[in-house]
């Protein structure tokens, strides 16, 4: 009793407080909505009415459509193959790329792309997405900003 009373009064009389999986995935979104953000993205959450969590924007282009998944206890996220097959298929309508993004406990966000996820451990109804076969999206993210840059400077110099 006394344990839970101490953190009763740490956290202002409010009881102890628990982080629901669907608050973490919103922060998760937002998190990974940021971090677009931070490498001259604009973005808006969708709310998975579209059947996907977040559109990437660049200069008012749509870019990307992004699925994100996250867990803060196993070191693994089955993906159903349906949510990929549903992605492929907004992607073609809106002529954009498709992204998942995911998280386990305290990592960077990971990332695959459509294409990449095919390369994933599979079952058969689910891709396995586990950080040692995945690419950060800081790094994804890097990439594309240098390769833009490159066909900028190409472009500008012809």
């Amino acid at each position: 009793m006394d344990v839970l009373k101490l953190i009763d009064d740490k956290n202002d009389g409010q009881g102890l407080k628990m982080t629901l999986p669907k608050t973490r995935g919103v922060q998760f979104e937002y998190r990974t909505a940021h971090l677009f953000e931070k490498f001259g993205y604009e973005w808006d959450r969708s709310g998975s009415s579209l059947g996907t969590d977040l559109k990437i924007l660049k200069d008012g282009e749509l870019k990307y459509l992004v699925n994100c998944k996250k867990t803060s206890k196993s070191k693994v996220i089955y993906l159903p193959r349906s949510e990929v097959k549903d992605l492929a298929e907004t992607v073609k309508k809106r002529e954009a790329q498709g992204l998942i993004c995911f998280g386990f406990h305290c990592t960077p966000i990971f990332t695959h792309t459509l294409d990449s996820i095919e390369n994933t451990e599979q079952t058969e109804k689910n891709y396995k997405l586990v950080k040692e076969d995945s690419q950060t999206l800081r790094s994804f993210l890097s990439e594309v900003s240098r390769c833009e840059s490159s066909t900028e400077t190409s472009n500008t110099s012809k």
